[in-house]
C-alpha cells in the first residue's frame, strides 16, 4: 500500500510539472505574439469595485469572441442584476468618473483597468501566474457587456434614480415643467416682486379688542363672547358666540356701537360664519399687509391647477390663497368705486394667464375706453387685435364675438360634441391636422362708457354672449365704477352669476353688485366681496396688488419670445360698427323707396315703414357712406346721386 501511495504521488506531481511547463510554454508563446486590437469596451465596463466579500475581481478581456476566465458558480445570476444596474447607474450618470471612449478603444485615467489591457495586451505571464495560483477567485464584470451600437447612444436627460431629491429641488423642478406649454416658456416668477414678510402676530391688541368687545356686549346686556380671533393681511376676524336664546338680529344692531368701542374706522358682521355657531365681526388691522401677485402665483393651488385659464384673486382671512378658473365663473363682472382696485384686480388676472396658458391656448379680446389701462398688453401674441379704445369699433368687435360663437356651434354640431374641451378631444383622437380651438376671453375695462354710446349694441352682444357662450369657450371680465340698474341691467346681471364687489359708496350699489349688502363697508386699497358661481354668501379677500413697472417686465419678455398675430384690425371693427345696420332687412327697401321718391329724410323713413327715429337715422347714415344720397343740408331733404341702375350695379359689385 505505501508503495502504490508513494507512485501515485510521484505520478501526480509529474503531471502537475507538466501542467505548469504548458502554462509557462503557452503564456511565452502569447506574449511573443504581437498585440492585437482591442474591442471597446461597454460604456462603464471599465468601472471596478470590489465585492462584498473583500476580494478584488480581476479585468475580463474579450479575445476572439470568448472569455478566459468566467464567473463563480451559483454567482452568476446574482452578478447580472447587480452589473445591470451598474450599468445603468453611470450611463444615466453620463459616466461622470468613466474614462471617455475614443477611436482606439479607451483613454485612461490610471486607476481601475490593468496597464497591460490599457496598452493593447491580452495578458502577461505574471498575470497569468497570479490567475494560476488562486485558480478560485471568482473574476465578474462591473456592467453586462453591450453591443458596440448601444455604447455610442446618445446620453439621457432624465433624473438618476438615485440621486437624492431636496424639497426645494422637486419645487424647482415642478416649476419648470409648469412654465413650459407645448414648447411655449411662459415667464420666470423672477419677473415680478417678491412677497413681503408677514408681520407676527399682535397678540396684545388682540386681548384689548377681545376685551373691548366683551365689554361692549357686558354694557348692553348681551350674552355672548369672544372665542377666537383670525388675522389676515387687511383685517381681523373675532368670532362671537351668543348664548342659548340671544337673537343674532340684537348683536347686529350694535355695529355702530361696537365700531365706536374699538374706535376702528369700520366694521363689518358676518352673522352667522358659515358652516360655525358664531357671528364674526371683521375689523381693520393697525397696520395692514400688501399682498404681493407673486405670493398667488408660487402657492400650491396655483401651481396645481391644470386649467389654462387659472386666475389670482388673493388672501382671504385667514391668510390661504384663493385662485379661481374662468371656465367655471364663466363670466365675471368686476364693480366699485374709483380708486378701490377694480384696475390692479383687473391686471392681476391677465399676468396669471400669462403664467398659464400659451398663445395657441387662450385668445384676449382687450376693450379699454380709457385708453390707458390695457395699453401695455399692445402687441402680445395672446391678442386678437390690437386693444380696442373706441366704443363704435367696440360694438363691432362683439358683434364679432358673436358671431365666432356661432361658427363654434356649428363646428360641434358637425362633430357631434357639446363644449370645447370634447370639440378638442375629438380633433386629436382623429389625428386632424386642424388646430384646436382657443379659449377666448373679452376684458372690458369700464362699461359705463360703453353703453353711453351704443346701448342698445352693447347689451344685446352681452346678453347673447352670457347666455350662450360658455361652452364654446368664450368668457366675459367685465368692469365697471358705476353698478346702476342703466349699466348693469337686468338681463346682464343675470346672466353674469361671479361677481367681485370692491368698494361701493352706498347700500344701494352693494346691492346692485352682489344683490346683499356689505360692500359698502369695505376699506378700499384691494378689500373686495367675492361671490363665486354657485356660492350663497360672497367672501371677504384682500386682492393681490401688481405695480406698472412688472406688468411691463412680463408683458416685453412675452412680447420678445413670441410676437403678435392679430386676426382683425381696430379699423375693420369701427367700419362694421358704422355700418350699424348693415344686416337690416328694411336697407335694400329704404334705398329703392329713396331712388323712387327723388329725396331721403330720416321723417319720411319714420312714416313710410313705421320705424323709430334711431333706425331711421342709421338707415340714413348708410346710405351716405355708399354714396346714394348727399350730405346734410341743414332742414332740406338730402339728394338722391345715384339712379335704380347704378344702384343696382353698384350693389352687386360689392355682394
Amino acid at each position: 500500500m505505501e508503495n502504490r501511495s508513494d507512485e501515485a504521488v510521484r505520478e501526480e506531481a509529474l503531471r502537475g510539472e507538466a501542467t505548469r511547463r504548458d502554462a509557462r510554454e503557452g503564456t511565452e508563446s502569447r506574449a511573443a505574439e504581437p498585440p492585437k486590437e482591442e474591442a471597446p469596451l461597454a460604456k462603464g465596463a471599465e468601472e471596478w469595485n470590489e465585492d462584498a466579500s473583500g476580494a478584488m475581481p480581476a479585468a475580463v478581456m474579450e479575445t476572439e469572441g470568448k472569455h478566459e476566465l468566467a464567473p463563480a458558480a451559483g454567482q452568476e445570476e446574482r452578478d447580472a442584476e447587480a452589473d445591470e444596474k451598474k450599468g445603468q447607474e453611470l450611463d444615466e450618470r453620463g459616466n461622470e468618473r468613466a474614462p471617455h471612449a475614443t477611436d482606439g478603444g479607451l483613454e485612461s485615467e490610471g486607476r481601475g483597468v490593468p496597464s497591460q489591457m490599457r496598452n493593447g495586451d491580452g495578458g502577461s505571464a505574471s498575470s497569468t501566474e497570479q490567475r494560476e495560483k488562486t485558480p478560485d477567485r471568482e473574476i465578474r464584470h462591473s456592467a453586462a457587456p453591450v453591443r458596440r451600437e448601444e455604447a455610442s447612444r446618445p446620453e439621457r436627460t432624465r433624473i438618476p434614480y438615485n440621486v437624492i431629491m431636496l424639497k426645494q429641488d422637486w419645487r424647482k423642478l415642478e416649476e419648470k415643467a409648469a412654465n413650459r406649454s407645448n414648447g411655449c416658456v411662459l415667464p420666470p416668477l423672477a419677473l415680478l416682486e417678491p412677497p413681503e414678510k408677514a408681520a407676527e402676530r399682535d397678540e396684545q391688541w388682540l386681548r384689548d379688542q377681545c376685551q373691548r368687545l366683551d365689554r361692549t356686549f357686558a354694557s348692553f346686556h348681551i350674552g355672548a363672547k369672544v372665542v377666537g380671533a383670525t388675522q389676515g393681511p387687511t383685517v381681523t376676524r373675532f368670532e362671537v358666540q351668543p348664548d342659548l336664546g340671544v337673537k343674532v338680529s340684537k348683536i347686529t344692531s350694535l355695529i355702530d356701537d361696537i365700531k365706536l368701542s374699538l374706535a376702528a374706522k369700520d366694521i363689518r358682521i358676518e352673522a352667522p360664519i358659515p358652516g360655525k355657531r358664531t357671528i364674526g365681526i371683521e375689523v381693520p388691522n393697525r397696520t395692514s399687509r400688501p399682498v404681493r401677485l407673486r405670493e398667488i402665483l408660487e402657492s400650491e393651488a396655483f401651481r396645481k391647477s391644470p386649467s389654462p385659464l387659472t386666475v389670482a384673486l388673493g388672501l382671504d382671512i385667514s391668510g390661504a390663497p384663493v385662485v379661481t378658473d374662468i371656465r367655471k365663473m364663466p363670466h365675471g363682472l368686476i364693480a366699485g368705486a374709483t380708486g378701490s382696485g377694480k384696475s390692479v384686480c383687473m391686471n392681476a388676472m391677465l399676468i396669471s394667464m400669462l403664467y398659464k396658458a400659451a398663445p395657441h391656448e387662450v385668445k384676449w379680446l382687450l376693450i379699454d375706453p380709457k385708453m390707458v389701462e390695457l395699453a401695455p398688453y399692445n402687441g402680445l401674441p395672446h391678442l386678437l387685435s390690437p386693444v380696442i379704445t373706441e366704443a363704435k369699433a367696440a360694438a363691432g368687435a362683439l358683434k364679432w364675438a358673436v358671431g365666432e360663437m356661432e361658427r363654434r356651434y356649428e363646428q360641434f354640431v358637425h362633430a357631434g360634441v357639446r363644449d370645447i374641451e370634447k370639440y378638442n378631444a375629438h380633433l386629436r383622437e382623429r389625428g386632424s391636422s386642424e388646430p384646436p380651438l382657443p379659449y377666448i376671453v373679452i376684458v372690458i375695462d369700464e362699461l359705463a362708457d360703453l353703453m353711453m354710446a351704443a346701448p342698445a349694441d352693447v347689451e344685446e352682444s352681452i346678453c347673447r354672449l352670457a347666455q350662450k357662450a360658455r361652452a364654446c369657450g368664450i368668457h366675459l371680465l367685465i368692469a365697471t365704477q358705476r353698478p346702476s340698474v342703466d349699466v348693469l341691467t337686468g338681463l346682464i346681471k343675470a346672466n353674469i352669476p361671479t361677481r367681485i364687489a370692491f368698494s361701493v359708496s352706498s347700500q344701494v350699489d352693494s346691492r346692485t353688485i352682489l344683490d346683499v349688502n356689505g360692500a359698502e363697508r369695505l376699506l378700499g386699497r384691494g378689500d373686495m366681496l367675492f361671490l363665486e358661481n354657485g356660492s350663497a354668501k360672497p367672501v371677504r379677500l384682500q386682492g393681490c396688488f401688481i405695480s406698472d413697472e412688472e406688468i411691463e417686465r412680463v408683458a416685453a419678455h412675452v412680447k420678445e419670445k413670441q410676437g403678435p398675430s392679430y386676426l382683425f384690425d381696430p379699423d375693420d371693427f369701427r367700419q362694421t360698427a358704422s355700418m350699424g345696420g348693415e344686416d337690416d332687412e328694411l336697407f335694400e327697401e329704404a334705398c329703392r323707396f329713396v331712388i323712387a321718391q327723388g329725396g331721403a329724410s330720416t321723417s319720411s323713413l319714420q312714416r313710410h315703414f313705421r320705424i323709430g327715429y334711431n333706425r331711421a337715422a342709421r338707415l340714413i347714415e348708410m346710405m351716405e357712406e355708399r354714396g346714394l344720397i348727399s350730405e346734410a343740408r341743414g332742414s332740406k331733404p338730402r339728394d338722391v346721386l345715384m339712379s335704380e341702375d347704378e344702384w343696382e350695379r353698384w350693389r352687386e359689385q360689392n355682394s
